[in-house]
């Protein structure tokens, strides 16, 4: 009697299949990530782009990118590498959750400041361009993040770590009726309201620029301040879609899984670590829209790696033993 074996083929595990690549992906983006943001730091100190109130901000938007990276894609990476998850403890539990919401809104907390201060510093109202100085900005900084340390601070409440969860993480929200609420306000204020202004001053800013274009006024004094105003709304559009395009997926996920606990499921948390991924983007795809936008960043680039400011570092630190002999050399002498 004659037996047939039939082969079924393996079914297709769509999540052990998302974890190698996401793995890669986080990892590759974080580097470079830190990569860009370290050059896009020492560019924006540069004196002549520090005048300026808007580079405050943008200063300021990297400031909560290292603690971005530790509580996600450092993460992601330990949980799909070595299955750790950083928010695997009581305390981490609320920290991470806390600092991975509140990251996120100080940076386009700091994204809506500098376009808001670009709107102003755009316009012909003299009252309203006085809100653009530099001491401006280093009050409204601190101030905004005190605000958002305040407005996020339920994050450290409203999770809390149980041990007999099926979540993974283990990492479980409390699910009252005020949570709710103040969940949807979050994503009111994150995904909707954020965009929604960087739209509308983005747009505003562009048509002070175009207004004043066809406004008759001297060659030399108003030529340079044109180019820079063009460089800004080139810089300006280029953010705001940006930002639209790398951000919109992970928050159409986000807002599914907090207001859909059924979808809290493996399937979409890889879907959302996917989203992740590509969110991570939107964290240094801004240096090289920079470059390509605007002419003064792109300057002060090339003067930071001009070749003979290297070589004379190089040649200078080439003859600091020497120098340091004669200097020792000089000191019997001193004592006589």
């Amino acid at each position: 009697m004659n037996s047939t074996i039939s082969l079924q083929p393996a079914p297709y595990n769509f999540v052990q299949a998302a974890k190698q690549p996401i793995m890669y992906t986080y990892l590759i983006t974080t580097i470079f990530i830190v990569i860009m943001n370290i050059l896009n730091v020492w560019v924006l100190n540069r004196p002549v782009l520090r005048s300026s109130s808007c580079t405050y901000y943008l200063l300021a938007s990297v400031m909560p990118v290292p603690i971005f990276i530790i509580v996600t894609p450092v993460n992601q990476i330990l949980v799909n590498n070595r299955g750790l998850y950083i928010s695997g403890t009581t305390v981490t539990c609320k920290l991470v959750m806390f600092f991975i919401s509140t990251s996120s809104l100080w940076y386009a907390s700091m994204l809506v400041c500098a376009t808001i201060d670009r709107f102003l510093t755009s316009s012909t109202l003299v009252h309203l361009r006085h809100f653009t100085q530099v001491r401006v900005a280093r009050i409204i900084i601190p101030i905004n993040w005190i605000l958002i340390l305040i407005y996020m601070s339920p994050f450290i409440i409203i999770y809390y770590y149980d041990p007999m969860s099926s979540n993974a993480n283990k990492c479980v929200q409390y699910s009252t009726t005020l949570i709710s609420i103040y969940l949807i306000s979050r994503v009111i204020v994150y995904y909707v309201m954020v965009p929604l202004l960087l739209a509308i001053f983005g747009t505003l800013t562009i048509y002070n620029i175009r207004t004043q274009r066809h406004r008759i006024a001297p060659v030399n004094q108003f030529n340079g301040q044109r180019r820079t105003e063009s460089q800004l709304a080139r810089m300006l559009i280029i953010q705001v879609a940006s930002y639209l395009l790398f951000f919109t997926p992970s928050g159409i996920i986000y807002i599914l899984v907090t207001f859909f606990p059924s979808l809290n499921t493996s399937y979409y948390a890889t879907i959302r670590s996917l989203a992740g991924a590509w969110q991570q983007g939107g964290y240094f795809i801004s240096f090289f829209f920079y470059i390509f936008s605007g002419k003064i960043y792109r300057e002060e680039l090339k003067k930071i790696f001009r070749w003979d400011r290297i070589r004379g570092k190089i040649f200078n630190i080439h003859n600091h033993p020497h120098s340091m002999t004669v200097g020792a050399n000089m000191l019997p002498s001193v004592r006589e």
